[in-house]
Formats: C-alpha cells, sequence, structure tokens
C-alpha cells in the first residue's frame, strides 16, 4: 500500500515526467501539451493528481494556460537542473562533517570591500534601509531608554517578540510572543535548535545541496550529517527521506523551507503537510530555516512548514538578514515545545542577545517600514536574476544550466562537467571576484562543477563585469 508521502509526490512525479519531455524536445515551444483526461489515462493517475502538476509546471515557467484551449510550452524555456539534480543521488552514511577551512575563508571575505561579493549570500548594502536604521538608532539612543545599561534576558524584547509573533500568525502559524526566543542571527537559532534534540554523535538529515553554514554548525555540535537528495523543482526527496529514518537512528531533519540557498526550490504546501506526516511516524522534530520567505517574486509569501505543525515539533529560525540588515544580528526562533529548554541554552550560551539592535528593529516594525522594504528589494532581485540567466545563456559555455528562481536572491548554476568551480574560485580571486564553489554546499564534497551565484549586487557595478569576466576564464580554459 502506498504511503502518505508517496500519494502526496505523486504529482511531482508526473510534472517531473512532463518537463523531461519539454526540455527534451517532445513538446516544442508554443505547442499544446496533451489535454488533462489524456494526460489523466496515460499516466494512470486522477484529473486530480494531473490538475495539480499542471500548476507545478506553471510555478516551473514551462508552461502556461490559455483560456478555453488548454496548457501551451512557453515560448522560451532555458536550461534548468530538473535532471542535474535528480532524487536518485545515492544515500551515504551519516557522517560527521569536517574540512570547513574554505566556509570560514569565504564569510571571512564578506567584509573585504576591494572583493566583488558573488560568493556570500549578503545582500549589496545600497539595497538595504541603513539610513533609516541609523536615523532609529539615534532616536532610541536619546529616548532615554538606554540599550547598554542591562541584559535583555530570554526569551528576548517583549516589544519585538509582539511583533514578531504577529507576523507568524499572519502566515497562519499558532505562535504568541511567548513562544519567541530571539537570538544573535538566524545562525544561533539554528544551533540552538538542533541543541534541543540532538546531543553529539547524533544522526541529523540534511537536504543536498543546502546552505554551506548548516555544515559548520553540525561541526560544532558534533553532529552526524545524513544527506538527503533535494530536488530544484520538488524539495527534498520523501522516498530517501523514509529509507533513511527506516535505516539509521535520525534525531532530527534541518532544511531550508523556500527559496533557500542554493537551489531555491519552494516545496507545495501538499508536500510540507507529507514531509511533517512523514517525520512524525519516526518522532523527529523538524528544524526549519526560513531566512528567504519573505522574498517571493510574486508576492505571495509561502507558508513555513511551521504552520503544519500541530505537534510542537517544527522549531522555527529566521531573521530579516536578507531584506534589512545582516549587521543587525537579530534573528528568531519559535522553538514549539522546547521553547523552555532553547530560553535556558541562550542564556547558558551568551546570557543574550544585545537590546540596543532589538530596540531598533522592533521600532522598524513598529512603523510597518519592513513590509515596503521587502517589496523594493525583491523587484530588484527578481530583476537582477533574470538578468543573470540570460548573460549566463549568452557568455557561458554550451551546456550550463541554472535553476529558475522564484523568490530569494540565489542562483544555482552547473557547468559541463569538465569544470571545477574550485579552481574557478582561485582565478576569480586574481581578479578580485569571490564566488560559492559547489563543493561547499555538501558534506561529502560532491557539485565539483556547481557554483553559487549571489544576485543581490549592483548591475553595473558588480554583476555584469564579474560574470562577463567568468565567462571569459571559462572560454579561455578548461577549469579543472
Amino acid at each position: 500500500m502506498a504511503t502518505a508521502g508517496d500519494r502526496a509526490t505523486l504529482y511531482e512525479t508526473v510534472a517531473e515526467a512532463l518537463a523531461e519531455q519539454i526540455h527534451g524536445g517532445c513538446f516544442r515551444p508554443g505547442e499544446k501539451i496533451p489535454g488533462t483526461r489524456l494526460l489523466a489515462d496515460t499516466f494512470g493517475v486522477s484529473i486530480n493528481t494531473i490538475l495539480q502538476a499542471q500548476k507545478l509546471l506553471e510555478n516551473w515557467n514551462l508552461i502556461e494556460a490559455v483560456p478555453r484551449s488548454g496548457f501551451y510550452v512557453k515560448a522560451s524555456s532555458p536550461p534548468v537542473l530538473a535532471q542535474a539534480l535528480s532524487h536518485s543521488q545515492t544515500l551515504m552514511k551519516p557522517a560527521l562533517v569536517r574540512h570547513q577551512r574554505l566556509a570560514l575563508e569565504l564569510i571571512q571575505a564578506s567584509g573585504m570591500p576591494a572583493l566583488q561579493q558573488l560568493g556570500t549570500a549578503l545582500p549589496h548594502e545600497s539595497f538595504l534601509p541603513l539610513v533609516a536604521l541609523e536615523r532609529i538608532a539615534a532616536r532610541v539612543a536619546r529616548s532615554g531608554e538606554h540599550g547598554f545599561a542591562s541584559y535583555e534576558v530570554p526569551p528576548g524584547l517583549p516589544s519585538l517578540r509582539e511583533a514578531l509573533a504577529q507576523r507568524m500568525v499572519g502566515l497562519g502559524c499558532r505562535v504568541a510572543a511567548d513562544d519567541i526566543l530571539i537570538t544573535n542571527g538566524c545562525h544561533e537559532a539554528l544551533s540552538l535548535a538542533l541543541r534541543c534534540v540532538t546531543a553529539a554523535d547524533d544522526v541529523v538529515l540534511v537536504e543536498s545541496p543546502t546552505y554551506y553554514g548548516l555544515f559548520q554548525v553540525l561541526d560544532a555540535l558534533g553532529l552526524r550529517a545524513l544527506t538527503i537528495p533535494c530536488h530544484p523543482h520538488t524539495g527534498i526527496s520523501l522516498k530517501e527521506i523514509r529509507k533513511a529514518c527506516e535505516q539509521w537512528p535520525v534525531k532530527a531533519c534541518i532544511l531550508l523551507s523556500s527559496f533557500g540557498a542554493p537551489l531555491v526550490s519552494c516545496p507545495q504546501d501538499e508536500h510540507k503537510q507529507a514531509l511533517l506526516q512523514l517525520l512524525a511516524e519516526f518522532s523527529v522534530p523538524l528544524v526549519e530555516d526560513d531566512i528567504f520567505g519573505d522574498l517571493s517574486f510574486d508576492g505571495k509569501r509561502p507558508p513555513p512548514y511551521k504552520k503544519f505543525d500541530d505537534r510542537g515539533e517544527v522549531l522555527y529560525c529566521s531573521s530579516f538578514s536578507k531584506s534589512v540588515a545582516p549587521g543587525l544580528r537579530v534573528g528568531w526562533l519559535a522553538a514549539g515545545r522546547y521553547v523552555e529548554k532553547a530560553n535556558y541554552l541562550k542564556f547558558a550560551q551568551n546570557i543574550a542577545t544585545p537590546k540596543l539592535t532589538q530596540m531598533v528593529l522592533a521600532e522598524y516594525l513598529r512603523h510597518g517600514s519592513v513590509d515596503k522594504q521587502i517589496r523594493k528589494v525583491r523587484r530588484i532581485y527578481a530583476a537582477n536574476i533574470a538578468q543573470v540567466i540570460e548573460l549566463i545563456e549568452r557568455l557561458f559555455p554550451a551546456g550550463t544550466q541554472t535553476s529558475q528562481p522564484q523568490g530569494g536572491f540565489i542562483l544555482w548554476v552547473k557547468l559541463p562537467e569538465h569544470f571545477d568551480t574550485a579552481q574557478l574560485f582561485q582565478q576569480a580571486l586574481i581578479k578580485n571576484i569571490f564566488i560559492a564553489p559547489g563543493k561547499l554546499f555538501s558534506s561529502d564534497r560532491r557539485f565539483r562543477s556547481f557554483l553559487r551565484i549571489n544576485c543581490a549586487q549592483p548591475w553595473v557595478t558588480v554583476l555584469q563585469p564579474a560574470l562577463t569576466t567568468l565567462s571569459q576564464f571559462l572560454a579561455g580554459t578548461n577549469v579543472g
């Protein structure tokens, strides 16, 4: 009998099969694909499954609906990563994460003004509301509420927690102010969340590829990573999660929920619900990193996994570092039933998050400025990503593939197999260009021919010249 997780992925399987046919030339641009009933008969599935698959293909920008006529292949369908990153990757054994020196170098280089920052996932300062935040900081400093005078002990500033709880309730999450812990950025939230549910040498499920900072956290905590393949369209493989939980004593699963680096996948609600049901079968809590969720290009904010959490087993982590200001270092953790343990661990770890930055963010949220800022940057990010994809199609080697993000500001690029982006990383440094080579994004050092590009940079002064230079390196030599 099919499991709940198996049923939930059926429409994704159909959509992937149709996407493969489109990319393989079975249906040419502008050509009509078979009708709903015919597809249902062909795949042996229900009409509803085909309707869901068609919606997914629309989200992938592969087909479009023509009223009273049906669905047609879009006129332009650039090369994508649907087949380059399939769910067929081999399931590895759990392993301690090591060799994170390059990741540390990447972070340290983010503060070097001479470098063109295509590697670190930080927005350029020109996109951030720095003047507004400086004015708020000055006003708060003059108000008599001395942010330097005392600790704002866990769980953190009440006014900030109330504002964040209101935002989360708006996303459909059952979260109150008392459920939220203020942290030193999302990175600390992830670390505290894992410490709530794991101990050294435990096995943790991690999507592959994923944000390299997670491996640093796992390394510091002595946890063993079991990487699960993740599809650029449909998200983490439920089938492989089931196999992993049946084979190993899994203690937690950690993943980025929407538009996360580097794949920028955004699973459908049905997939998210099926994942939580599957994890519940094995009593595995989920640590959710929702740091990019606000940055949907169409303005429709995807719901986090936390919305579907009715057991208190989703430990939700986030911040405004991708839209407002990374330097504030204010994140938050909604730890579900682990909230008291999280508060204790936070106090034991570093007592408190700085009060002044909490006050500044609380004031910024109170005036409603954050939503205006989010609308601004997601328009910029969407335009930049479209331009970068177009440039890559023109200038990069034949066979280069890109992700097709619907949010965030990260682009995941696969070069032809003979290229090694670790070597390209070294070449690019000579020209003060900083990229993130693909091997950073998996604990087993795969993705040799991949790189991640940060598109939250000015087009004229950074993205266009830097990418043009990279294309010249790739054209002039086999990097590898």
